[in-house]
């Protein structure tokens, strides 16, 4: 077993990462290809092949049914996810060691970790938190060990701090991820950090808002427009006639929101044919 653990992932609802703790720095590791940060927490099975990260969501609009994205939501439960292209399903946990696997591919000095710290949820319970220790072992970490993202926040805000000023120190931690929610009560004592109380959601985040911009905005106003029986479930469900339009729309629908951050207004593009065939185009502002 390894004294000191020097790598660390954030195993996301919708994206990860890997990073390295060395002398008193945090390298991010880059994805090779694309060299971003960010790993989307999607995973494809094209015939023979695993696409994970950025080609699994962009297969996503292609074939829904053999492409899972947030199934962190889903970890320490007994639900699975049918592969239309393998006729099979995978749990939760092989998917997340999957990304896992790929995370590992991000380390470009050719190390091979057998030790990792996995940040989770405040709010995850001891079958979630095993649950994300197996995803770990069986993408090959021989040691994982599990750190709730509220120590990780505040541990990464001490590091950064000089002096005794948290000492004997209380503050809130307010974590809105792409899936969970969390708000800690953090306390520092005598060098110690301790999670006092907390609260969360864990299905609660950036890809509801994604979600609700869609349902409430994007759908009505599509409907106004053709002829549909129930619009939002021929989207919504995996076996609807235009459920890869739905993953599209979501994800324009996250391009409009991170685009409000800095502007008054933003954009939605959509096109897809109604149930009489008639083709719907329209510029949502």
């Amino acid at each position: 077993m390894s004294k000191t653990i020097n790598f660390g992932i954030d195993l996301g609802t919708t994206n990860s990462l890997i990073a390295k703790f060395n002398k008193g720095t945090v390298e991010v590791y880059k994805n090779p290809v694309g060299f971003k940060e960010t790993l989307p927490s999607v995973v494809a099975f094209r015939n023979d092949r695993i696409l994970v990260g950025e080609r699994g969501r962009a297969y996503l609009e292609k074939d829904p049914k053999s492409t899972v994205g947030q199934f962190k939501r889903k970890m320490g439960t007994t639900e699975s996810f049918k592969i239309k292209s393998l006729d099979q399903s995978k749990t939760p946990i092989e998917l997340s060691a999957l990304v896992l696997k790929e995370l590992k591919t991000f380390i470009h000095t050719g190390e091979i970790p057998e030790a990792v710290v996995i940040t989770i949820p405040a709010s995850f319970d001891m079958v979630q938190s095993n649950a994300t220790k197996e995803a770990g072992h069986q993408a090959g970490f021989k040691q994982v060990v599990l750190l709730q993202e509220p120590i990780a926040a505040s541990l990464a805000y001490a590091n950064k701090t000089t002096g005794n000023e948290l000492n004997n120190s209380q503050w809130i931690v307010y974590d809105l991820g792409g899936g969970t929610f969390d708000v800690a009560l953090v306390r520092i004592s005598e060098g110690e950090l301790k999670v006092i109380d907390h609260e969360g959601d864990n299905f609660l985040g950036g890809a509801d808002f994604d979600a609700l911009i869609v349902e409430r905005i994007v759908v009505p106003a599509i409907a106004k427009k053709g002829q549909f029986a129930d619009l939002l479930d021929q989207l919504k469900s995996r076996s609807g006639r235009l459920n890869s339009k739905w993953y599209a729309l979501l994800a324009a629908a996250e391009e409009a929101k991170m685009e409000l951050s800095t502007k008054s207004s933003a954009e939605i593009d959509v096109e897809l044919e109604d149930d009489d065939g008639e083709t719907i185009s329209m510029l949502l502002t």
